[in-house]
């Protein structure tokens, strides 16, 4: 005899793996919906949020591609990049923590991120040019190129932090973001500069 499905399914450590979410915080949600219409009725964009996956986080737009959110259940703040996976879920891109499709699991690769925001693109050079990160990032630090232009913007795709444009050190030539104005004598984030000859 044919018995009903569940309605919800919860792993062991009590988030649905379906929705992603608490179903401790379906209350809170609840008694949250008072203070969501008004946001709503003052012209706020609600989303759902990226940690909490309840739809209670408000939405802000910074330079293009960057987005911000500010969930009011749980509180948790993204900066994060749209992302449209090919089953159709949009998703929030942040280079750390939210990597991959929130449906069906599917990661985010920076080519991926740069090819659906549209980077600039400069006088006769092929867009194919700009699917390769152009610069290291100071402030992540890894050890391949991750930022990229976007609009006259520089942008990590790792950390999501903004950048002026990158330079070159005088000493080993790395394109780089952060201060290089002394990287001849005191060098940059992966070389001693002329200190170390002596």
């Amino acid at each position: 005899m044919p018995t009903d499905k569940p309605k919800s399914i919860q792993s062991a450590s009590g988030i649905n793996p379906v929705s992603g979410r608490d179903p401790e915080l379906q209350g809170p949600f609840e008694r949250l919906a008072d203070e969501l219409q008004a946001h709503l009725n003052h012209g706020a964009k609600l989303i759902d949020c990226p940690h909490c996956r309840y739809h209670a986080a408000v939405e802000e737009q910074g330079f293009a591609p960057i987005y911000f959110s500010h969930c009011l259940l749980c509180r948790t703040k993204v900066r994060f990049v749209r992302m449209r996976c090919a089953c159709g879920t949009l998703n929030a891109y942040d280079g750390a923590q939210h990597q991959q499709c929130v449906t069906c699991s599917t990661p985010f690769t920076y080519t991926d991120v740069v090819k659906q925001n549209e980077p600039k693109v400069c006088g006769e050079e092929s867009p194919d040019h700009y699917e390769g990160a152009q610069a290291l990032c100071h402030i992540c630090c890894k050890s391949h190129n991750t930022v990229f232009e976007f609009d006259e913007q520089w942008l990590c795709l790792d950390c999501l932090e903004e950048h002026r444009s990158p330079g070159r050190c005088e000493t080993c030539e790395t394109v780089q973001t952060g201060d290089l104005e002394d990287s001849f004598e005191k060098g940059c984030m992966l070389c001693g500069g002329r200190i170390t000859w002596d």
